[in-house]
């Protein structure tokens, strides 16, 4: 058959996808969501006591007294 030039189907090169308006919105969905998780961890540091990143989140103790700092 290579007499007649014939190719098998799908023996072609496989092309990779272009980058269309949908991956650039997923870059930036992803890039807003690291920015959101960082201004979420700097605000859980500032508010919380201890200073760690999930000390906003612990439970004080029941009668204890709640300051917020002032």
């Amino acid at each position: 058959m290579s007499q007649f030039a014939m190719q098998m189907p799908g023996a072609q090169r496989a092309r990779s996808a272009p980058v269309n308006i949908y991956t650039g919105l997923l870059v930036a969905a992803v890039v807003s969501l690291v920015g959101a998780i960082g201004f979420v961890a700097y605000a859980g540091m500032q508010v919380g006591p201890g200073g760690g990143v999930t000390a906003a989140v612990k439970l004080h103790p029941k009668g204890g007294k709640v300051t917020l700092g002032r």
